[in-house]
């Protein structure tokens, strides 16, 4: 791993700063500025939830078409544009004159944030390897947990200095600095040096079609159970400002319960790769929220800050 890693930096290092630079575009990381929000624009929780709401999906209408860019151009160019104007969108919810602004400010961090810098990530690292895919992948991803582990405490910190509105204008700044870094990084393309036979000796099953996939009503049940800790976690964190205010937390405690689920994440990602791999993913399904059902209820009914951690170390763990 130690030698792959070294020959591969280049391709490795801005694929990671890719997922970790897209937190600025994710919910844990706009949630942080929550309270600050809705006291500013006078909306109600309800109210903030289906602006978020209206954000989110434009930027997913929209990501299908743009994500295509990188079929025809390298992601390096892709990435000129995106993160300048991920910085420009920091700028825009620090200083929206109004609540259409704001829709557009949070349109476009999730549609440059979480979708283009992510999928740019993933999508020139399948390019880039063949036969190591899986292990470049893995040393990609975790840039999210990175993100989560750091950038919720600096906001906080620097928050307290110059206010939120001077911390998004220090998250567009570090967005600028790092654009460069990670052009540098992508420019030179990587030839995959090996080919991944796509089927082999121990396949067994039939690859579905989507068209038999979305007939079979198994799969629905699936979704439930596999988009309850994304939909759960986002809620937590999108809310995050209204439970500390509720509760009275300090916000910088809560912000450090984020890298106890990074941790957790990552630990028990490896853990849970290997249950797969000896005991298959069919056995390991039935339990995967059961974590999960336990940090729900310890966020509901532990009002004192450590119920907060327990519920990043359970939802980490699921």
């Amino acid at each position: 791993m130690i030698a792959f890693l070294r020959s591969n930096a280049r391709w490795i290092g801005g694929g990671f700063l890719l997922t970790m630079f897209s937190s600025f575009g994710q919910t844990f990381f706009i949630g942080l500025s929550g309270a600050d929000l809705r006291a500013r624009f006078e909306l109600t929780g309800g109210a903030f939830g289906l602006v978020y709401m209206v954000a989110t999906l434009g930027s997913a209408l929209v990501l299908p078409w743009l994500g295509k860019t990188l079929d025809v151009r390298p992601g390096w160019k892709v990435i000129r544009f995106v993160m300048p104007s991920l910085a420009v969108a920091c700028l825009a919810i620090a200083f929206a004159p109004n609540v259409a602004m704001l829709v557009i400010a949070i349109f476009i961090l999730r549609l440059f944030g979480q979708g283009m810098m992510t999928h740019t990530a993933l999508t020139e690292t399948g390019r880039w390897f063949a036969a190591n895919r899986g292990r470049a992948t893995s040393l990609v991803v975790p840039g999210h947990q990175a993100g989560e582990a750091l950038l919720p405490i600096t906001f906080v910190l620097v928050s307290g200095i110059v206010g939120w509105q001077g911390a998004w204008v220090a998250a567009a700044l570090l967005i600028l600095l790092a654009c460069p870094i990670i052009v540098a990084l992508l420019r030179v393309e990587r030839q995959p040096q090996s080919v991944i036979a796509l089927a082999g000796p121990s396949r067994t099953a039939r690859d579905w079609t989507r068209a038999e996939v979305i007939r079979d009503p198994l799969f629905y049940v699936l979704l439930v159970g596999v988009l309850a800790p994304p939909f759960i976690g986002t809620t937590i964190f999108f809310h995050q400002g209204y439970l500390v205010a509720l509760r009275g937390y300090d916000p910088l405690a809560f912000a450090s319960a984020f890298p106890v689920m990074a941790a957790t994440t990552v630990t028990f990602a490896l853990i849970c790769g290997q249950l797969v791999d000896r005991l298959g993913a069919l056995r390991i399904l039935p339990f995967f929220l059961l974590p999960l059902m336990v940090a729900s209820a310890a966020a509901a009914l532990i009002t004192p800050i450590w119920g907060i951690y327990l519920f990043m170390f359970l939802l980490g763990i699921s």
